[in-house]
């Protein structure tokens, strides 16, 4: 079932909407914002995926000994460089 928003952007995101749609590249504003929401959603699942690999590896070099940080702080520190991508 589909919603209608109201929302607001900046005129330099309006114009680039509307020449895209204007282009032919989309059918509609709609479909053009259905896809960067979908995009969006991909990017932030595909964060996640490396996010949780890259907390594997250093879960078990954790484990072996070696690691002068605890878990703790590795995961504060991935998480700050996580956010720090998104910006």
């Amino acid at each position: 079932m589909n919603e209608i928003l109201k929302i607001s952007l900046p005129s330099e995101m309006v114009d680039a909407i509307e020449s895209r749609v204007k282009a032919g590249d989309y059918s509609s504003l709609s479909d053009m914002l259905q896809e960067a929401v979908d995009l969006l959603l991909q990017r932030e699942s595909d964060d996640e995926l490396r996010l949780a690999s890259v907390r594997s590896r250093v879960a078990g070099s954790l484990g072996d000994g070696s690691a002068d940080i605890s878990m703790d702080e590795m995961d504060d520190w991935l998480e700050k460089l996580a956010e720090e991508n998104h910006h």
